[in-house]
């Protein structure tokens, strides 16, 4: 429950760390706000589109591997969009990122599903939907406040993203009980 939990809270924490960021966002690529919102409905079209497909996924090959391969993907393209020298590069980034994200819901709920007792599987839902509420909480507490605010946006994205592939060595490393 806790791995799941804290996945959730990854894909979270990801899906809005952009958006604190869009004031420094805007003045270094000289772009409208307009054009950034665009990163963010393609990140959540192509995350919401891919969804059910990624459902088949999970069931013919695990959701244990998918949850993996969507924490590796998001926190990664969040890694290089600190690295982006222009606003062009993060519109693909979104999209990898989106493939990441779609996963989540239904490896999460796949893995609750089979791996939790009747017992507890409310519980198991309560503390996955808390971990995605703490990670738009944490995202503009980490990302802005601890980073971006005294070493730039670039370093905020930087070290968002190697959190996430920490926390990706940690569940692979955990993934036997995800089986």
């Amino acid at each position: 429950i806790g791995l799941v939990g804290l996945a959730h809270m990854l894909s979270h924490f990801y899906q809005i760390a952009l958006g604190p960021l869009f004031p420094l966002l805007r003045d270094d690529f000289s772009v409208s706000y307009t054009a950034l919102g665009l990163i963010i409905s393609v990140f959540y079209g192509v995350s919401g589109a891919c969804q059910a497909f990624v459902g088949i996924l999970v069931d013919r090959y695990g959701g244990d591997r998918l949850m993996l391969f969507g924490i590796t993907t998001m926190a990664t393209s969040v890694l290089l969009m600190g690295l982006a020298p222009s606003y062009w590069v993060l519109l693909p980034l979104a999209v990898t990122a989106a493939l990441g994200n779609c996963v989540f819901h239904p490896a999460d709920l796949a893995i609750l599903s089979a791996k939790v007792s009747p017992a507890r599987i409310g519980r198991a839902f309560g503390i996955h939907g808390f971990g995605g509420t703490c990670g738009y909480f944490l995202s503009p507490i980490v990302i802005y406040y601890g980073v971006a605010s005294f070493a730039g946006w670039r370093a905020g994205l930087i070290v968002a993203g190697s959190l996430g592939l920490i926390a990706a060595a940690v569940v692979f490393r955990l993934r036997a009980a995800l089986r």
